[in-house]
């Protein structure tokens, strides 16, 4: 049998595989480590790591020093590669349809979803480490308050910069965020079958600009005209006639009991 690291030539001789730079050794050991905490949790044992790679676990702390050190650095390449698109331009390109430039980016974004990545970032909220709230921030930058902007600006409202972010305006647009990562959770973690995404995402896109532009206005709500009447005080409003047809039916059946 050959041992691990070695290879056999043609003349039948053990020969040693070639030796790894430390920067492909290094890459080996985070990709592994990516792997590993995504299907054990970050409780995982690194020298059960080291076992799973073929290495010393003293080899693995010479280019990680600590289990702490490597769990950051599968922190910075999870977050870091979630941003591969100019996200902020494609929703600042008001020559195409918001609902365009929108499926765009979430298209980008949930293009990076990977297994190791959902079971990565739903291992780190449960075992309250900081991958969730790290990438809170760069959220925000690259889709919510680019995203923000265009709404405003299609309600004549100031941007961003101008006028902050509301608590109800970023739980609005949660609502988009939350549909398009729940696609990630239900084929990676449920290991359920996912539909087309695509199409998926459009349909997202769509049900959540018709909502978001009515919220806008709900939110932020225009000064009433100069010398305009007041409304009416609520007892001298005539009352509301019923609109929809189970109203108009439960209408008929209370003027029946009466």
């Amino acid at each position: 049998m050959t041992r691990p690291g070695h290879a056999v030539n043609a003349a039948g001789r053990r020969a040693r595989a070639p030796r790894k730079s430390a920067l492909e050794r290094r890459e080996e050991i985070l990709l592994a480590a990516i792997d590993f905490f995504a299907e054990h949790g970050f409780s995982g044992s690194t020298h059960v790591l080291a076992a799973a790679i073929g290495v010393r676990q003293a080899l693995l702390y010479r280019y990680y020093e600590s289990k702490d050190a490597l769990v950051e650095a599968v922190f910075g390449r999870v977050a870091g590669n979630r941003w591969t698109h100019d996200l902020p331009a494609i929703l600042g390109d008001r020559s195409r349809p918001l609902a365009d430039r929108l499926a765009d980016v979430y298209r980008a974004y949930a293009s990076q979803d990977d297994g190791p990545a959902i079971r990565l970032l739903m291992r780190a909220a449960l075992d309250g480490l900081p991958l969730p709230s790290r990438r809170g921030g760069a959220l925000t930058d690259q889709i919510f308050a680019p995203l923000l902007d265009q709404l405003r600006h299609e309600a004549g409202l100031p941007t961003t910069d101008a006028r902050p972010m509301s608590p109800p305006e970023r739980d609005m647009l949660m609502l988009l965020h939350g549909a398009v990562v729940f696609q990630g959770v239900r084929e990676h973690i449920y290991r359920a079958p996912v539909p087309d995404r695509d199409a998926v995402i459009g349909l997202y896109v769509e049900t959540f600009l018709a909502g978001a532009r009515h919220m806008m206005r709900a939110l932020h709500p225009r000064p009433s005209a100069r010398g305009a009447e007041p409304p009416a005080p609520e007892r001298d409003r005539p009352a509301r006639q019923p609109g929809s047809a189970l109203e108009r039916l439960a209408a008929r059946r209370a003027a029946r009991a009466s």
